[in-house]
């Protein structure tokens, strides 16, 4: 196959068809230790993302061409802040939620929540009418933005994404962890209720959007999983969430798209059955931490799913001989197809410049790009 004739969006949907390909992606990774890596060689001067010569990015966080539709709180409250020491800072954020920031940490912050907006049916009924109005004129860019948009994007040769929504994680950021766990018991009606509004209120969002673009994929979001599994049983899952997830798939692929992904932290392996049940195929970040292991997931479900990720970020950390096990280990997995190496989550701050360039060139050598 000729080199570098395809276009980058043929090279991803021949990736994630298991079609031959004259080399993968180079997306970007969640990176983020810029300060440390410019005073390690890295230009001060350059954008990153040009710098490493990624082609596309797979979130907004990266600066993904994606689809800009708001499926979330809209217009959000006013930020308060309460207390501000040197060590913290108290405030209530734009999603309602009573929030404590250590103001003494480097690279990701440390956040303490305390309070949430939804607590009751009450607080539920009110916080839907005042931030979940599909109709809400926030939800898309001015219209000649949008028109423009639609414009561009009508002969492109690279893939877009749209979000598809969150079901758990969205209401577990609006009533909390442990208020939410107790919530499936004490209140599944309303657990019900909550669901079944976010599904109605994301098609109707997405309507216009899938009207007026052909998207490539849907990436949901959920991070409903921690290390040693997921944070609700997989029978609550199948009764309060898989039916949302089949309702908006469905619409989804009527509507042209045919992939939707979840980006979902922890062990999911518990939860992926029903993923794929529910039409979501594709599956990041793959925390190596948290047992996920891309060959052993391409040997149990073969081509019934495709994936990001699975590149230990802790690897990366330790040098060139952890590196090169790594990037091995993934080797077999890419040869197969229906897979993007990327680092498995964010890129922390005890990585540096010179393993991360090194990661590169070997991330490089088995996707088969070419400087």
């Amino acid at each position: 196959m000729e080199r570098d004739k395809m276009t980058n969006r043929e090279r991803f949907w021949r990736t994630m068809r298991f079609q031959e390909v004259d080399r993968l992606p180079f997306w970007a990774d969640w990176i983020g230790p810029f300060d440390r890596w410019r005073e390690e060689g890295m230009p001060k001067d350059v954008d990153p993302f040009k710098y490493f010569k990624f082609e596309g990015l797979i979130s907004a966080f990266w600066g993904n061409p994606r689809v800009p539709v708001n499926l979330g709180m809209y217009p959000g409250y006013k930020v308060e802040i309460i207390e501000e020491t040197e060590d913290y800072r108290l405030y209530r954020a734009a999603d309602g939620v009573l929030t404590k920031v250590r103001r003494d940490v480097k690279g990701y912050p440390t956040y303490q929540w305390l309070e949430y907006p939804i607590k009751n049916r009450d607080d539920w009924d009110k916080f839907r009418e005042e931030q979940l109005n599909p109709d809400s004129p926030g939800r898309y860019p001015p219209e000649p933005q949008w028109q423009a948009m639609v414009k561009e994007w009508k002969n492109r040769d690279y893939p877009i994404s749209i979000d598809g929504g969150s079901f758990y994680g969205f209401a577990r950021n609006w009533i909390g962890v442990h208020n939410i766990s107790l919530m499936f018991f004490d209140d599944p009606n309303l657990i019900g209720d909550i669901m079944e509004y976010l599904a109605d209120f994301f098609i109707k969002v997405l309507h216009k959007a899938l009207h007026d673009v052909d998207v490539d994929f849907a990436l949901f979001w959920e991070d409903m999983c921690y290390k040693a599994g997921p944070l609700i049983s997989p029978s609550m899952f199948r009764e309060f969430i898989l039916p949302c997830y089949k309702k908006v798939t469905s619409f989804l692929v009527e509507h042209g798209v045919e992939l939707s992904w979840v980006d979902c932290d922890g062990n999911i392996e518990a939860l992926l059955p029903l993923w794929i049940e529910g039409g979501v195929r594709g599956h990041y970040p793959l925390e190596v931490a948290s047992g996920m292991d891309a060959g052993k997931l391409r040997d149990q479900y073969g081509q019934e799913i495709v994936m990001w990720g699975n590149v230990d970020k802790r690897a990366l950390a330790k040098g060139k001989e952890a590196i090169d096990a790594e990037i091995d280990r993934l080797a077999p997995v890419v040869a197969k197809g229906g897979f993007i190496p990327l680092v498995d989550h964010g890129v922390p701050e005890d990585i540096s410049y010179e393993n991360y360039c090194y990661y590169l060139k070997r991330r490089k050598e088995i996707t088969g790009y070419k400087d």
